[in-house]
């Protein structure tokens, strides 16, 4: 398939993967330094109560988004995989069918969500004012979740469709939008929560309107069609997405585990820290996740070629530059953290000195989750999900839990923060296993490296 002077057979596998890496890193850069800027809006414009207010929100819209990113990326990799093997209708019946899947789980999801807005956020544990601005920011935000999964289904087929610049600045205006957008609603209208949440609606929207006009151009594959549509690919679709959906939707639960456990730990100023700690955490989790879709797009068209050299290469990059980003990104938390945290609040030097104490601690975990989020990208991108869910599964539910209610037992300050580095460490291990038994499979033969997960 080529892609502009871009040819997944022949080109050299450095260049694909730069080809893929630049779009797939600014865009998502790009969107996490405007998360921040909202999260930053947020906590300037409405007080300390209004990043609660977003930490307890963020269980809810990573499930959401763990749906997303299991339709979008389980649908756009079996595509991948059909058209390196020739197969053009069967990744255009995928696209049409992971469409409507999106439609479906994102339509059911926001009316649940809406009508039982109460019940989720007493379990959240929102009280008081914090209770409030959740009530308002998911409130509204819940009414454009169709839109947000759309975008970025569509994002991750257009990628794998050879236009990942499209998808790039898409994210990147989107962004842009939302910022701008944010300054407007929260400081000069007063909306406050509320002002924040229009205004990522507004931008996920023409987000979307954007997306759209890749379908449009003599570049495209894939057609905006009902032909093919059904719901016979579904379980190949879902089983595919599954380990993404494991990372995102247990990072959800972890993520409220964590808000209970902070909580009852340290109050309001714990959870507030936390919501800092995530938001800068973010940028570098984006990082990551944009060398996993540089990768997998290369990885599932040589699969489906049966390029088993290419495929090996592709790997050895990816994981070689996360694990650089994750170790900069250490670096930067111990000389950073107080400079980083001062900025998303002002005049509450207690909650500075807590968030920059939990980022040095927090950010320790990211070279041992680049290994591991590329691994499992690795598995997911071959058709060969169980692997990957086993990694996903130990790394964002299994050890995170044990780490949160074992290690403030004899780390009483430090140890809530230390639970990811616990955790990464632990499926690093379990990681190198699995994938060490994959290379040699790969190595003996077998040119289909799917079937890893059959031994």
């Amino acid at each position: 398939m080529a892609t502009s002077n871009i040819d997944l057979h022949y080109t050299p596998i450095k260049r694909c993967f730069k080809h893929y890496l630049l779009p797939a890193i600014t865009g998502l850069v790009i969107k996490s330094l405007f998360i921040m800027g909202d999260t930053i809006m947020i906590g300037r414009g409405t007080g300390p109560d209004g990043l609660g207010a977003v930490a307890l929100t963020i269980p809810f819209f990573s499930f959401f988004t763990a749906i997303a990113m299991m339709l979008g990326i389980g649908g756009s990799a079996m595509m991948a995989i059909q058209f390196g093997k020739g197969r053009f209708q069967e990744g255009q019946t995928l696209f049409v069918q992971s469409l409507l899947l999106t439609l479906l789980f994102a339509g059911s999801l926001s009316f649940a969500g809406l009508y039982w807005l109460d019940d989720i956020l007493a379990l959240m544990g929102a009280q008081g004012n914090i209770a409030e601005l959740t009530s308002d920011f998911l409130g509204i935000m819940l009414q454009f979740f169709i839109i947000y999964a759309l975008g970025w289904v569509l994002s991750c087929f257009i990628r794998n469709d050879g236009n990942p610049k499209l998808a790039m600045y898409a994210m990147a205006g989107s962004a842009l939008l939302n910022l701008v957008l944010d300054y407007f609603f929260i400081f000069h209208f007063g909306w406050g929560i509320k002002g924040a949440a229009y205004a990522t609606g507004i931008a996920q929207s023409l987000m979307l309107l954007f997306l759209l006009t890749h379908f449009i151009t003599p570049r495209s594959r894939l057609r905006l069609s009902l032909k093919g549509i059904g719901l016979n690919k579904a379980p190949k679709i879902l089983s595919i997405g599954l380990p993404i959906f494991f990372i995102e939707s247990s990072m959800a639960a972890t993520t409220l585990i964590y808000n209970i456990v902070l909580l009852d730990l340290g109050g309001e100023l714990y959870l507030n820290a936390f919501s800092i700690v995530m938001n800068v955490g973010i940028f570098v989790m984006f990082i990551l996740v944009g060398v996993g879709q540089a990768c997998q797009p290369i990885i599932s068209f040589n699969h489906g070629a049966e390029a088993t050299d290419r495929v090996r290469e592709t790997l050895f990059i990816g994981l070689k530059f996360a694990v650089i980003t994750g170790v900069i990104a250490v670096i930067a938390s111990q000389l950073f953290s107080t400079q980083i945290a001062s900025v998303f609040t002002v005049d509450n030097p207690e909650l500075v000195m807590l968030s920059a104490s939990a980022l040095a601690f927090y950010f320790l975990a990211f070279p041992f989750m680049a290994l591991n989020l590329v691994t499992a990208t690795m598995f997911q991108s071959v058709g060969s999900p169980a692997n990957a869910n086993i990694i996903s599964i130990f790394r964002g539910f299994l050890f995170v839990i044990v780490g949160l209610f074992v290690l403030p037992k004899f780390l009483p300050e430090t140890g809530v923060w230390l639970s990811p580095l616990f955790a990464e460490t632990l499926t690093a291990f379990i990681s190198l296993i699995l994938l060490t038994r994959l290379l040699k499979q790969m190595n003996t033969s077998n040119p289909n490296p799917a079937t890893a997960d059959q031994t």
